[in-house]
């Protein structure tokens, strides 16, 4: 699925999936470069908060070694992060208070 930006108020909401590697972890190369994208992101938009949701893939401990940089580099916004072993709580969560439903259709649909 393509690049999916989600906002509600002062907060991004980024899908990322790499259908080819469901259920594994996602490529550390690919990583760098998104991460290095959303840097540039946050230059241009300055959000609050912003979660990084992998809904099909999973984060190693490299991958997650690269997104605590990147929360200690923006330290001032509030940065999480879910891989598919998480993001069923977050789906629930926005599904619960009726938050951001484009974004819950796009993670069932990137979940197949």
């Amino acid at each position: 699925m393509e690049l999916k930006y989600f906002e509600q108020g002062n907060f991004i909401y980024e899908c990322k999936t790499s259908p080819e590697q469901a259920g594994k972890p996602i490529n550390q190369g690919s990583l760098k470069k998104w991460i290095g994208d959303v840097k540039k992101l946050f230059k241009r938009k300055q959000p609050t908060g912003f979660r990084y949701i992998f809904p099909v893939n999973r984060l190693d401990e490299d991958n997650k070694k690269l997104l605590e940089q990147l929360k200690q580099e923006f330290s001032s916004i509030d940065i999480q992060y879910y891989d598919c072993d998480s993001v069923d709580k977050l789906i629930m969560a926005l599904d619960t208070v009726n938050s951001l439903p484009e974004l819950v259709e796009y993670i069932k649909q990137a979940r197949g």
